[in-house]
């Protein structure tokens, strides 16, 4: 709901009858402080939740939340909204980071992927909300609803259980014993059974682990960087965040349309949040480079549409109003193919290039990737926007999105339904020569064990 909150809101908060005086420029800072915030955490909220534990960790965010909410409530400044949205951001970067964490911790092999993919249902769960009830209440009322949420959210983390994965980490086996039995309900051979397993873990993964140098110096990890960067700026550069944002902003631009603003908005959350559930389904039955592919050249289509409509509008004599349809479909397909690729399936793929050795500091070098290129975005679309016009911001998401989607072609292999050792076999072949590149859309022969 925080991330939400920019799209329907600061249309008022720039209008003339503002309580809040900002330009233009002033209020694109405030849509992209969230995520400048979101750079402070995740690297410190993970070195301490190793530490400390991931039930602290998850419960710190209730005061930061709660501050963050009350301060809107109170006060009428420029200036503290950007810190409050720097305190959401920071909120935000601990929740991104130590959530999917924790649930992968708890989870069963069988259901931990489609648990972990339901992080991104619950987000556009929240941002359909944040669409759906700032425009029909105040300023002030809706930040009274938003700072409910955290008060519940505290009662029912009190009761959650610690990662027993963390707890034998930091060597407290008894009571990882006991938040085991509690997760699980098995017999005690099951929870012996599958403390010992936890222990071969966490001794597998010191005995692989690798220095930050490797992800330069080894060649298997160059290439897990650069197929990750190819995604992340793919969907970042390619109007991801933006999209987001500037929902409400860009309808209200359009001289007329069959819905208001605020309703257009609230189809694209709908559209978001029904597609993330499809696509948590369809991930491990149609594979990740597929559905990536799909995606990016579906965004960048849509795109081209939208650009070519508000080119028309706005440096023309076209009438374009009772074409104004055209614009929803352009970015509800948008909305569609990033539903179901670049959205859900970015974080997926990125958990299984990475060698086990190295996850840690990848997981850390994404987070704060992410941040650094939707902040980007975020500002340059405004600006973009004030000195050359609407239409070249959706023109340079088509350019980023095709791109991306031939770079994928060429370059993405297929991580559905294979071993991490296959993966690193085949990222190895791709690393050492184009000559040797392995078939993408085939299954290396697994190996036979002795």
């Amino acid at each position: 709901m925080a991330y939400g909150w920019s799209a329907p809101v600061m249309v008022r908060l720039l209008s003339n009858n503002s309580d809040i005086y900002m330009t233009e420029d002033e209020g694109s800072w405030v849509i992209a402080s969230i995520e400048i915030g979101d750079i402070f955490t995740p690297i410190p909220a993970g070195f301490i939740s190793d530490k400390f534990g991931r039930k602290p960790m998850i419960f710190s965010i209730v005061p930061l939340y709660i501050i963050g909410w009350c301060l809107l409530i109170t006060t009428r400044s420029y200036t503290i909204l950007i810190l409050v949205r720097l305190i959401l951001g920071m909120a935000m970067g601990i929740i991104y980071t130590i959530c999917p964490l924790y649930l992968g911790e708890i989870a069963e092999p069988d259901i931990r992927g489609k648990i972990i993919s339901f992080c991104i249902v619950m987000w556009y769960f929240g941002i359909l909300l944040s669409y759906s009830i700032a425009p029909y209440v105040s300023y002030e009322n809706f930040s009274y609803i938003c700072v409910s949420l955290p008060v519940i959210l505290a009662f029912g983390l009190y009761f959650i259980p610690e990662s027993p994965y963390n707890l034998i980490l930091r060597g407290r086996y008894e009571q990882a014993m006991k938040e085991l039995k509690e997760i699980r309900n098995g017999s005690d051979t099951f929870i012996v059974n599958e403390m010992k397993s936890i222990k071969a873990a966490i001794h597998q993964d010191s005995v692989e682990k690798m220095p930050c140098s490797a992800l330069v110096t080894d060649p298997i990890c160059r290439m897990s960087l650069f197929l990750f960067f190819i995604i992340t700026v793919t969907g970042f550069f390619g109007g991801l965040t933006v999209m987001y944002a500037y929902a409400t902003e860009i309808f209200s631009s359009v001289e007329s349309t069959l819905f208001s603003a605020d309703e257009c908005t609230i189809v694209l959350g709908l559209i978001y949040l029904i597609l993330s559930v499809l696509a948590t389904l369809i991930v491990d039955n149609l594979g990740r480079r597929p559905l990536l592919m799909i995606s990016a050249g579906g965004s960048g289509l849509s795109h081209l549409v939208a650009g070519i409509y508000f080119f028309l509008e706005k440096k023309t004599a076209f009438n374009v109003s009772d074409y104004s349809w055209i614009l929803l479909l352009a970015t509800g397909g948008y909305c569609v193919f990033a539903s179901v690729g670049l959205a859900p399936i970015t974080q997926v793929y990125q958990s299984e290039i990475f060698p086990n050795g190295i996850k840690g500091i990848a997981s850390g070098i994404f987070t704060l990737a992410m941040c650094l290129l939707s902040v980007t975005a975020l500002k340059m679309f405004q600006i973009v926007n004030s000195n050359l016009g609407i239409y070249y911001s959706f023109w340079f998401f088509t350019f980023i999105n095709i791109s991306g989607c031939i770079l994928m072609y060429i370059y993405l292999i297929e991580t559905n339904g294979k071993s991490l050792a296959e993966i690193q076999d085949e990222l190895s072949l791709l690393s050492k020569s184009p000559k040797n590149k392995p078939d993408i859309n085939q299954t290396l022969p697994l190996k036979t064990e002795t």
